[in-house]
């Protein structure tokens, strides 16, 4: 990092710290706002009464995984930054929370790396050696990278297997595995807003299983927990934490 870049970079250090702190509370408001006007908390609650033991247990394994993947992401994150600059993985554990935060409020989660790397460059030293150009061209970083994203491709994988089972639709392995692997494909390249994108999802959700099941409301519960499982909890958890 040259000098005069440093200096402009720490002249404006506390008004990046601010705006990291207002998408904090932007985020949590709207967190609030989303759960109260949420719409299927009846539903959700007939499912949750109804639920036997073995259903419980599929529940909690998909609740349990919610920090395994998130250490995943933070693993990743970690390699990818290694080109440019070392970080511990807890360091890059707040990154990754920081980057939840801001994708929560934003089209495509497009606030989540440019968060990220707002933290990155305000919570860690530079080493003057690298640059840029050297991080995103360090090819012996990428394999890691994805090897982290198929290991946290696979969990979510095994959560939503695990509450598509607790709303009693039972798919094999190797049911699970493609329709689960398709489900999150389409998603993932489906434009939306995290914090109200259920609906649309839920639509993708009930073309892929319905072949398994006739219970359409059940698939669209399964989508429900796995947003309030995958979205809200670790928003909400990292919302705390910003203001702890």
């Amino acid at each position: 990092m040259t000098s005069r870049w440093k200096t402009y970079y720490n002249s404006w250090k506390k008004y990046l710290r601010w705006i990291s702190w207002g998408m904090s509370a932007a985020a949590l408001a709207y967190l609030v706002y989303k759960l109260y006007t949420y719409p299927d908390y009846r539903q959700l609650n007939l499912y949750l009464h109804a639920a036997g033991t073995t259903d419980w247990y599929c529940l909690t394994v998909a609740v349990l995984l919610i920090p395994v993947q998130l250490l995943a992401e933070a693993r990743r994150w970690q390699w990818t930054l290694r080109g440019w600059k070392k970080i511990s993985l807890h360091t890059s554990w707040q990154h990754v929370l920081t980057g939840l935060i801001a994708g929560f409020i934003t089209p495509y989660r497009a606030g989540d790396i440019p968060a990220r790397l707002l933290a990155a460059g305000i919570d860690s030293t530079h080493n003057d050696n690298d640059n840029w150009h050297t991080w995103l061209h360090d090819w012996k970083k990428w394999f890691p990278v994805l090897l982290w994203t198929v290991i946290r491709y696979l969990i979510w994988g095994l959560q939503l297997w695990a509450v598509l089972t607790f709303v009693h639709i039972h798919l094999s392995p190797l049911q699970a595995l493609s329709s689960i692997a398709l489900y999150y494909l389409v998603i993932s390249i489906m434009p939306g807003l995290p914090a109200a994108d259920v609906a649309l999802k839920g639509g993708w959700a009930v073309i892929i299983f319905e072949q398994y099941t006739d219970n359409i409301p059940a698939i669209a519960i399964a989508v429900s927990i796995i947003w309030l499982i995958n979205t809200i909890l670790p928003v909400l958890f990292a919302s705390i934490k910003k203001f702890l």
